[in-house]
C-alpha cells in the first residue's frame, strides 16, 4: 500500500515535470526546471532508456528539494534511488506485453523488492491517444480512440484495476480537450493526469481545468526554462476537477 504522506504528497500535486533519461539537458535547463514551481519530478521516457541513463539522472536531481519520481516504463528502467515509483501498464496496448507482460519479467529479474519499495509503487494507467507517439508504436496501441472508447478504458482502469492514476497519453501532440473532460468526468476515484504538448501556459491552464495533473516534458529539454515556469504558474492559477481521490484511496 502506498505509505501515507506519498499518497498525500500525491493527491496534492498539480504540476508535474517529466525529464526523460535520453534526451539531452544541460545544467541551465535543468536549474530552471528546478526554479520553475513545479510540484515533483517524473524521470521516465521511452526510448533509449538503460539503467545507467536512468541512474546518471537520477543522481543528477537528488537532493533538490523536490519529489522525485520514476516511472519504470520498462524494466530497464527499474532502478532504485526514487521517493516514488510510477508503474504504467497501457490499458489499450495491442501488444500484452505492455499490459502485463514487461511487469513480469521486473518481478522475476529484479531481486530487491523490499517493502518500503512496495510502499512507494503507484500503478498507472495508460491510455494513449496518439498514434504517431513513440509509445503508440512501441505498444502497438489502438488508437486514437473515440470518446466513448477512452471513457470505457477509463471506467476499467478504475472500476476492475483499482488504478489510483489514469494517466492520458498525448505524447507529440496537443489533446482532445473535449475527449480529456469527458474521460475526467468519467472518474471518481481514480486521480487522472494529462500529457502531451504543453508548449504554453494557455494549454496548462486549458488542460490543468479538467484533470487533477498535468505533465509537462518538452519543456524541460527545449525551448527557455522561464516557459516552464509560466506553465506552473497558469496551473497554479487554475481550479481543477474535484478530485475524492486522497479520500478515496486512503
Amino acid at each position: 500500500m502506498l505509505a501515507d504522506t506519498w499518497r498525500e504528497r500525491l493527491g496534492g500535486w498539480r504540476h508535474l515535470t517529466k525529464l526523460d533519461p535520453d534526451r539531452p539537458l544541460d545544467g541551465r535547463r535543468l536549474a530552471g526546471v528546478l526554479r520553475s514551481g513545479t510540484d515533483a519530478l517524473v524521470v521516465g521516457g521511452t526510448q533509449g532508456i538503460t539503467p545507467q541513463a536512468v541512474r546518471s539522472l537520477l543522481e543528477r536531481v537528488a537532493g533538490c528539494g523536490l519529489p522525485v519520481a520514476l516511472e519504470v516504463s520498462s524494466p530497464a528502467a527499474l532502478v532504485l534511488g526514487a521517493d516514488l515509483y510510477l508503474v504504467p501498464f497501457v490499458l489499450n496496448a495491442g501488444d500484452p506485453y505492455w499490459l502485463v507482460g514487461a511487469h513480469q519479467q521486473a518481478l522475476r529479474d529484479f531481486a530487491d523488492w523490499r517493502d518500503e519499495f512496495w510502499q512507494a509503487v503507484v500503478p498507472e494507467a495508460y491510455i494513449v491517444l496518439n498514434p504517431d507517439s513513440a509509445v503508440a508504436r512501441l505498444t502497438r496501441a489502438n488508437a486514437p480512440l473515440s470518446p466513448e472508447d477512452a471513457v470505457a478504458y477509463g471506467r476499467c482502469a478504475e472500476g476492475l484495476f483499482g488504478a489510483p492514476v489514469v494517466y492520458l497519453e498525448y505524447s507529440g501532440c496537443y489533446g482532445d480537450a473535449r475527449l480529456v473532460a469527458r474521460v475526467a468526468r468519467a472518474l471518481t476515484r481514480s486521480r487522472t493526469f494529462y500529457g502531451g504538448g504543453i508548449d504554453r501556459p494557455e494549454r496548462a491552464a486549458e488542460m490543468a481545468a479538467l484533470v487533477d495533473t498535468v505533465v509537462v516534458g518538452n519543456l524541460a529539454h527545449a525551448g527557455e526554462p522561464e516557459l516552464l515556469a509560466e506553465t506552473v504558474a497558469a496551473v497554479r492559477s487554475t481550479t481543477g476537477r474535484s478530485s475524492s481521490w486522497t479520500r478515496s484511496w486512503s
